[in-house]
């Protein structure tokens, strides 16, 4: 009896320590917020830390080698205009190919496949463009930027305009194929890419000398428009030629982009004469008293911000407190829009580099925590973003750091399109949606035995 009695009895112990336990509801990072009395190593939090924040133009992105490709033209209310246009070279898929004795052109088809993405601005109003040649080589493995462009001719090969169906796949015959579209390019160049000799049809760097590519000019149609995303690199991005010979009456040669074909973007903010009076003054006109109210991102080389936290740098008396947990809270103040929000955003820090004597920005330290860790992504039930930055803290009250700033970007700004207006560090309108630094730190009091 008294060995049952003992099992128990530390079953029931077992029980209610569980039941304690799981009960707690505070983070890790929150333990120790109680602690009073004689304890020397008081655990606070404060968020009313200094945040300074404003938002910049970004000069440009590169733009070659990108995963994937937009075009299009959306009209955002709060940023103004933005233009993405495609220069992209097309390749041989053969060599030492031939188009036979006589042939005769049938048609010429361009064929673009979409990106598996939802499309940026409002997807139900049309997409349209104008296909024209370039007249200039896109320069292979040369760094292209999003404010260059390439000399084009003036004859126009082809449009179209149309609804994007970015997730709906196409039936050809009995055939489900993955989604994209095709349009008719004009017969003068489909008969007089079949009149180049054949050898040009041998080497592809004597066939993209004669043929340099392709530019995609979007046009503005409705509404606030759209910027739709394709994948030039894949199987169903081509441009085939329908032909017959004395052999055959049934024939097809296909030029294709290829995943790592010479391209790049042109993306045209309109200098932002269309942008919000707000916007336009603490953006274009330099106003970063503004970025008290709110401030901005955008993709597509557009726009980053820069923060800083001014009470905490270099503090004289930094070795009487240790950094438990530090985070970094964003507010989107514009999230009932159909204009979508960044999915995740970077911090970088300014450092000094002594072996070329010059100052970049690198990913701060927190990053190297992992995703899970460092955060960043946008919580579309809290219309935030949080970053956890509790290294970067901890050294920036030291003065570790030549330079005080942070540098905010969206992830992916040289292909994805998102936007964001986020509240700025007194949003006095909305105070709850304020940029703010949430910190858990230990405050060591040396007079304590």
């Amino acid at each position: 009896m008294k060995t049952t009695s003992l099992f128990l009895k530390n079953i029931l112990a077992f029980l209610l320590v569980s039941l304690l336990f799981f009960s707690c509801k505070k983070e890790l990072s929150q333990i120790g917020l109680d602690l009073v009395g004689v304890n020397p190593l008081n655990v606070m939090f404060t968020d009313t830390a200094q945040v300074q924040v404003y938002s910049v133009l970004r000069d440009s992105v590169r733009t070659d080698g990108l995963p994937y490709h937009s075009l299009g033209v959306l009209v955002d209310p709060v940023f103004g205009t933005t233009k993405a246009s495609l220069y992209i070279q097309y390749n041989l898929s053969l060599s030492t190919f031939t188009f036979g004795e006589t042939p005769i052109l049938d048609s010429i088809v361009l064929s673009i496949a979409y990106k598996n993405v939802s499309v940026y601005g409002d997807s139900m109003v049309p997409l349209s463009f104008r296909v024209y040649e370039l007249a200039e080589t896109i320069v292979y493995d040369t760094a292209h930027y999003s404010n260059q462009t390439v000399a084009t001719l003036p004859q126009l090969l082809g449009e179209a305009t149309l609804i994007p169906r970015p997730f709906d796949s196409v039936s050809i015959d009995t055939n489900t194929v993955a989604p994209h579209f095709s349009l008719h390019l004009s017969r003068e160049l489909g008969e007089r890419l079949m009149s180049y000799e054949d050898t040009i049809y041998y080497n592809n760097t004597d066939f993209t000398d004669r043929f340099k590519g392709l530019y995609f000019e979007p046009v503005y149609t409705s509404g606030i428009g759209n910027i739709t995303f394709f994948n030039m690199g894949d199987i169903n991005s081509k441009i085939t030629l329908y032909y017959q010979n004395e052999v055959s009456d049934s024939l097809s040669y296909n030029l294709y982009p290829g995943a790592v074909t010479p391209s790049f973007q042109n993306y045209d903010h309109n200098n932002y004469m269309d942008a919000d009076p707000d916007f336009y003054r603490q953006v274009v006109q330099k106003d970063t008293t503004l970025g008290e109210q709110k401030f901005y991102l955008q993709a597509l080389g557009g726009v980053d911000s820069y923060i800083r936290f001014p009470s905490l740098f270099n503090r004289a008396d930094y070795a009487k407190y240790a950094i438990n947990e530090a985070k970094l809270i964003i507010t989107n103040i514009d999230p009932d829009n159909m204009i979508i929000p960044p999915n995740n955003m970077l911090l970088f820090q300014q450092k000094y580099s002594t072996v070329d004597s010059t100052s970049n920005y690198y990913y701060i330290a927190d990053t190297g925590g992992g995703d899970s860790y460092f955060g960043g992504y946008y919580n579309s039930t809290l219309k935030q973003y949080e970053f956890r930055i509790t290294k970067y803290v901890q050294d920036y009250i030291k003065g570790l750091y030549e330079s005080d700033y942070l540098l905010m970007q969206i992830t992916g700004a040289a292909y994805s399109g998102s936007r964001l207006v986020a509240g700025g560090s007194i949003s006095e309108n909305n105070p709850q949606a304020r940029i703010r630094l949430e910190v858990i730190y230990t405050e060591i009091n040396s007079d304590s035995k």
